[in-house]
């Protein structure tokens, strides 16, 4: 077991603490966050690298793509595991591929040979077909599809209830 250091104390950073615990993969969760008043918040968020010999663990909770994926990368450079989280009543085919740093939220469906990038959050009831891919630092929103053979640029966000078409869909 080891111990998490989630970056953002906001309503993401709730949900991947809700959801880290519910695993029970960690033995301390805690967060870094410069404006909350939460009293989990053990620093502020350039406080990680003093934090390194506390923590085995972190995750950037930032709903900031840019953001959350360069904290990402600071995390892996400063020592950090990065923790894959996916909760347990999401559906993940066995050859799905998840990065590090990324989380899976309930009733999200990874189909087969989806891959799923670095930093990446696949929000409540998201669908990302066959054969699709989620470049690094996307956001898939609630309720949001990928289309099978679809790619999400790294960085996008599919907000809630949009659809990304597959390729051969626009080919006639």
């Amino acid at each position: 077991m080891g111990k998490l250091l989630i970056l953002g104390s906001g309503g993401f950073g709730r949900q991947v603490f809700e959801l880290a615990r519910e695993a029970g993969e960690f033995e301390a969760i805690a967060f870094l966050d410069d404006n909350s008043q939460d009293p989990r918040v053990v620093g502020r968020l350039g406080d990680y690298l003093a934090l390194k010999g506390a923590y085995t663990h972190a995750l950037a909770a930032i709903g900031n793509n840019p953001l959350r994926l360069e904290w990402g990368e600071k995390l892996k450079e400063a020592g950090y595991i990065l923790p894959t989280l996916c909760h347990p009543a999401a559906y993940i085919s066995l050859s799905a591929q998840i990065g590090e740093g990324s989380v899976v939220l309930p009733l999200a469906c990874l189909m087969a040979s989806v891959k799923v990038g670095r930093c990446c959050i696949v929000n409540t009831g998201s669908v990302a077909d066959h054969d699709s891919r989620l470049e690094d630092g996307c956001h898939l929103g609630v309720k949001a599809i990928v289309k099978a053979g679809a790619t999400l640029p790294s960085l996008t966000k599919l907000d809630a209830g949009e659809i990304l078409r597959s390729p051969w869909e626009y080919q006639k």
